[in-house]
């Protein structure tokens, strides 16, 4: 009897474990689905089945089916709840296509429709082998091609092929009896390694191409075919551009900074700062544009994710918001995490934080001595004085301080404009200045002002008085 029960509790126990591991897969899921079309040689849509969709920097594929319908699924780890997906559409004989979209965790998301071009190619009757042709006149490029690839050892696409059409004065593609050797060459490019395989090829009814193999390093690059035709005349193609993109994000190269490192977020609700990632590849190189970086705050809200553009920088707005540091005088910092993956899979997490000081109300300026007297000699007073918010911080940068007196001269810390800073100590929260009556001061009295203005959503503006008193 006993033995019965405990084989029904495992049993139970087993049927709950499954059960709550396939609610958190299921909830961890988000599933993309969508439809491709392709345009036609009557430029007519039609569905298009067997296109291959990919999810950029994601090792996730899915066909599209008879009605051109597909669906295809992504786990997210534990602390995204949603990211910004490229979704990438081919298949062979057409131009790719793509769509970016929102994915969310636990949520099936409809992709825009994604259209393919189908590819153009020449009449057969224009290679056709016994066709006679002229002289090579014309070399233009042969249908379509990788408009980028990704540096050596990325992981990614490495190479790109480019192929070529010779022609003769009527658009001809020239015969055996007129084939000529095409040669390639690379223009300008990043100088990181990278090459034309092969540098040179005699056409076959009238076609040629070469392959472009990237090197470590990024960049924009250009290429160009020429050849010498039987006149002895050189003909060459326009310069074809391609781009080298960096590779997969790097730990050692990925950082993290804010924009405006002091905002007065604990007086005001709603101020914007910006926060950049900026992510490089092994190489020191950007990172392929379009690469997502997600980014979270213990305080205050920040966009979830960006993109990064060519410079490999991905730029999201935090809002000073609820929740506000709970303890300002021990810190008032909101603390912003930037996290991106660096490979395809999404398994190795690379992580890296920026702070912003959340600044207060300009506290009540204070000045020591707060009062001072003076002789017809000429004895100079020195004066401290701190300017500050009421928990200690500095205040935000472009705030002004003015030091004025009614009789004598000042010296020091008497006109300066306040540098964005996270810092306290002397420059940015403590100053001082000397007051100097000069030969023979007869005024009975002499006032000292000391004032400090902010900027627009600034901290606050505080003034104070010294009264000094002729013995």
């Amino acid at each position: 009897m006993h033995k019965t029960f405990f084989f029904i509790f495992i049993l139970l126990l087993s049927f709950l474990f499954f059960c709550s591991e396939n609610t958190k897969s299921e909830y961890n899921t988000a599933t993309l689905y969508g439809t491709v079309y392709g345009i036609n040689d009557a430029n007519k849509l039609d569905i298009l089945s067997g296109a291959q969709i990919d999810l950029q920097n994601y090792f996730v594929q899915a066909y599209s089916d008879q009605q051109g319908e597909y669906q295809i699924s992504l786990e997210l780890g534990d602390e995204i709840q949603q990211i910004n997906v490229q979704i990438l559409a081919s298949k062979a004989g057409y131009e790719s296509g793509s769509a970016l979209i929102t994915a969310r965790k636990g949520e099936s998301v409809k992709v825009p429709d994604i259209t393919l071009r189908k590819i153009f190619v020449y009449d057969t009757s224009e290679i056709d082998p016994n066709r006679k042709s002229g002289e090579a006149a014309h070399i233009e490029v042969y249908g379509s091609h990788s408009q980028h690839i990704y540096v050596l050892s990325s992981g990614l696409r490495e190479t790109a092929r480019i192929n070529f059409i010779v022609r003769d004065s009527k658009g001809i593609p020239v015969d055996e009896d007129h084939k000529v050797n095409v040669k390639f060459e690379i223009l300008d490019g990043p100088e990181g390694g990278e090459y034309l395989d092969p540098d040179n090829m005699t056409t076959e009814n009238g076609l040629v191409y070469t392959v472009l193999n990237s090197g470590i390093v990024a960049g924009p690059l250009q290429l160009q075919a020429w050849l010498t035709n039987a006149s002895g005349k050189n003909i060459y193609t326009f310069p074809i551009r391609l781009a080298i993109y960096g590779g997969l994000p790097d730990p050692v190269h990925f950082s993290t900074a804010v924009h405006q490192l002091n905002i007065a977020g604990l007086k005001y609700l709603g101020i914007l700062d910006k926060v950049s990632a900026y992510v490089g590849d092994q190489y020191s190189n950007p990172v392929a544009p379009g690469t997502v970086v997600y980014f979270s705050t213990d305080y205050g809200i920040v966009d979830g994710s960006a993109v990064t553009d060519d410079m490999g920088r991905a730029t999201v707005n935090f809002m000073s918001a609820y929740p506000l540091p709970p303890s300002p005088l021990d810190s008032s910092f909101a603390h912003i995490v930037a996290w991106t993956y660096s490979d395809t899979v999404g398994q190795r997490l690379i992580k890296n934080r920026a702070r912003i000081l959340l600044s207060d109300q300009t506290a009540p300026i204070a000045v020591t001595p707060t009062s001072f007297t003076y002789s017809s000699t000429n004895n100079p007073i020195n004066f401290n004085y701190t300017v500050m918010d009421i928990w200690g911080n500095p205040v935000v940068g472009g705030s002004k301080i003015e030091v004025s007196a009614t009789d004598g001269d000042l010296f020091g810390d008497i006109n300066i404009n306040l540098l964005d800073t996270q810092y306290s100590g002397p420059g940015t929260t403590r100053f001082n200045f000397t007051w100097a009556p000069g030969e023979n001061l007869e005024a009975p009295q002499v006032y000292i002002n000391i004032k400090v203005t902010t900027p627009e959503n600034g901290n606050g503006y505080r003034s104070v008085n010294i009264i000094g008193t002729r013995q």
